[in-house]
């Protein structure tokens, strides 16, 4: 409800709106007792725009030790930034992505009460909607060894779907996680499709690459990214907190929070395609 209001202007990269948002994160973070990485929950970045401009992005990226295997590395990531105000309309992106943002807070919160096998990293994106800028910077300088890193789960529009159902990309790409998402499929109250992956598939289908798990899988880093199909308020004014659906996103949320607690519980070797 926050992330989405008014008050945020749509938190579009490099505005006030924007600028905001990574404080009430990181207050998020540190009520949910995750630590620090690298000297302080907000990472700064600078990247070039397509235009030309200058634009410096804050990612938020805090973390909890793992109790049997501290050096290994799951992320959980999504994006918070939006597309700002367009000719006088605030578009506050509630399903894209202040969804998949609280989701992850949610999520952090009751893993930090049980605590993991392995270490959990999780990461509030800024700049993906000016190509997955955040994500890019954080896999070029990640703030620990990237061999480390076992797999990003990434959350981008998980809270509303007309067919009650959200896709699970990257099985193609790593066949050693679809027995995970299909464990959940058997079970959850959401229906969990994979898709949305494989060669050949007409413009705009294949989302290999379209959020922030597309720089991880560039650097051969194994993804999981769960979102839904575009809706008739997707990139319009009109995506706003009264067109999510509750109960859809919370199973959602729940659905992915068992994949990656299979995960952290089973640690499957993932790094062959």
């Amino acid at each position: 409800r926050h992330l989405s209001s008014d008050s945020l202007e749509g938190r579009k990269t490099g505005t006030r709106g924007a600028d905001s948002a990574p404080t009430y994160i990181e207050r998020a973070f540190a009520r949910a007792g995750l630590r620090t990485i690298g000297g302080g929950y907000a990472q700064r970045f600078s990247f070039r725009t397509r235009r030309g401009t200058m634009l410096t992005g804050t990612n938020v990226v805090g973390y909890l030790p793992g109790l049997a295997d501290p050096s290994r590395y799951l992320v959980v990531s999504a994006h918070y930034d939006h597309l700002g105000v367009i000719d006088g309309q605030i578009y506050n992106g509630a399903d894209d992505n202040a969804s998949g943002v609280a989701a992850m807070l949610a999520m952090a919160s009751w893993i930090a009460r049980h605590p993991p096998r392995a270490s959990v990293i999780f990461v509030a994106f800024d700049a993906e909607e000016q190509g997955s800028q955040g994500a890019r910077a954080f896999v070029a300088g990640p703030p620990v060894a990237r061999d480390s890193i076992l797999l990003d789960v990434n959350l981008d529009m998980i809270s509303r779907s007309a067919r009650g159902e959200v896709y699970v990309v990257g099985t193609h790409h790593w066949p050693a996680l679809a027995p995970y998402v299909q464990r959940e499929a058997e079970r959850s109250a959401v229906t969990l499709r994979p898709g949305h992956d494989t060669p050949g598939l007409p413009p705009g289908e294949d989302w290999t690459n379209a959020s922030d798990q597309g720089p991880f899988h560039a650097a051969g880093i194994p993804f999981l990214y769960f979102g839904v199909e575009d809706h008739p308020d997707y990139h319009r004014p009109t995506d706003d907190m009264n067109r999510i659906d509750p109960k859809f996103y919370v199973a959602v949320a729940n659905a992915i929070l068992d994949v990656v607690l299979m995960l952290d519980s089973e640690q499957p070797v993932l790094r062959t395609r």
